[in-house]
């Protein structure tokens, strides 16, 4: 039996092209599936000696780490990368630290502590005229103020001091507005609907917030727009759910209802726990107000059951990425190999396949690899794999235990396909143009 073999990908792109997914799971609130994203992108950046890019795709992953709960070790990595960077005199990645750093710091609920970190971003940023960046950090600018605007609210108006439509609630959404619309004079120039279609989802809360309906509309219809053709579920239902919210402050409560229903499904759909909560409440708080008691608790428990398959999500997700979690690897390979600051001096072992193989057929192997769905990790282990080195060697030079590398080996043997090493080994070799053959199965 064969395989038909596709012609290889260029690495540079896959890596940049996942890279860019990593960046918008991330901010479409799916922090595993940016994880392994990243970890595509640090292989293929790692292998074609970019230093740059591997810290970019390290950052990533710390976010993705630290929205998942491993708030200690990505602050540690951030650090790392941002010590790196100004031991070179790299602004742009200063600013990409700094960016990365007021996002964790949100999850840790230090919104001024992010608010700050924000600023100083802001201000490298403008120095490199990133503006891809700089329309980023005022976004997240922009996310706080509105954060800050109901909680605020909230205190006051359990005090009876200020309702939520007072002047000194108010200004915080006037203040984010403006920043909504400098991140739009930024982005426009893009070519990228999936942020502006973001954009527009925030200007309609915060216009729904000020009670401007109308103009909250047009964001809405724009969002809409923007997302046609786009296969960007979590964002539809983030979408449906602004409409609806539009909806039951016209008073149209039924179509309020359906949309909201409409969410729920495509987020639970798609596992995107965290929508489904925030939908399913919705629908009961939309009930409750129309006196209709019953499907108000309904979606109620709904709201609590897709809450806890939410946490149950992610405690598994913080088990795997505290086996799995490669960041400080990865910072320790930028600063000895991507940017010369050695941290000790000893010589580096021998690559076997690097030496034994042309630049062009490595590429085109690890091209190979990553098309696959192979991640660094599962590279590393088939390279030496194929070299012929044991599962103790393995451990010993990737500092895992035996059987963690193990482990990596059955998914390996899963992803491409094959029984067991020397079929793992035949397929790394192999760069036939038509055909790959597997090995007999015994």
């Amino acid at each position: 039996m064969t395989i038909p073999v596709q012609r290889a990908a260029d690495p540079r792109e896959a890596a940049v092209s996942n890279l860019r997914e990593a960046r918008m799971a991330l901010d479409e609130g799916r922090p595993g599936d940016a994880l392994e994203s990243a970890e595509k992108a640090v292989a293929a950046f790692s292998w074609l000696d970019d230093a740059e890019g591997v810290a970019h795709s390290v950052l990533a992953q710390s976010v993705a780490l630290g929205k998942r709960g491993l708030l200690p070790g990505a602050l540690d990595t951030i650090d790392r990368v941002q010590a790196i960077a100004q031991a070179n005199r790299h602004v742009g990645l200063q600013a990409w630290c700094c960016f990365s750093r007021a996002v964790v710091e949100l999850r840790l609920d230090s919104r001024e502590r992010s608010l700050h970190s924000l600023a100083r971003a802001l201000g490298l940023a403008e120095l490199t005229k990133d503006v891809e960046l700089i329309g980023s950090i005022l976004f997240e600018q922009a996310t706080v103020l509105r954060t800050q605007y109901h909680e605020h609210c909230m205190v006051r108006s359990a005090a009876s001091r200020c309702s939520p439509d007072g002047e000194p609630c108010t200004r915080k959404l006037r203040r984010a507005e403006a920043l909504c619309a400098q991140v739009r004079d930024r982005w426009k120039h893009l070519d990228q609907p999936v942020r502006m279609a973001r954009l527009n989802l925030l200007l309609t809360h915060v216009r729904l917030d000020l009670g401007d309906v109308e103009r909250a509309l047009r964001s809405c219809r724009r969002a809409d727009l923007l997302l046609t053709g786009q296969d960007r579920p979590v964002l539809r239902a983030e979408l449906l759910m602004a409409r609806a919210r539009v909806e039951g402050l016209r008073g149209r409560h039924d179509e309020q209802v359906r949309l909201l229903g409409r969410a729920a499904e495509l987020a639970m759909g798609v596992l995107a726990r965290e929508v489904a909560v925030r939908a399913h409440g919705a629908l009961s708080v939309a009930y409750e107000r129309a006196g209709e008691l019953g499907p108000a608790l309904r979606h109620a428990r709904s709201q609590l059951e897709q809450y806890r398959l939410w946490e149950l999500q992610e405690g598994r997700d913080l088990l795997r990425m505290r086996e799995h979690d490669p960041s400080a690897r990865l910072v320790d390979q930028l600063a000895e190999r991507a940017f010369g600051l050695r941290r000790d001096h000893r010589a580096a072992r021998p690559d076997p396949l690097r030496s034994s193989a042309t630049a062009e057929q490595d590429n085109r192997r690890i091209a190979r690899a990553l098309r696959a769905g192979l991640t660094k990790r599962g590279i590393e282990v088939l390279r030496r794999v194929a070299a012929g080195e044991s599962t103790a060697d393995i451990a010993a030079e990737l500092s895992l235990s035996p059987k963690t590398v193990q482990n990596h080996l059955q998914r390996i043997y899963r992803t491409i396909d094959v029984r067991d090493r020397a079929g793992a080994a035949v397929w790394w070799v192999d760069l036939d143009e038509e055909t790959l053959a597997r090995p007999s199965r015994e």
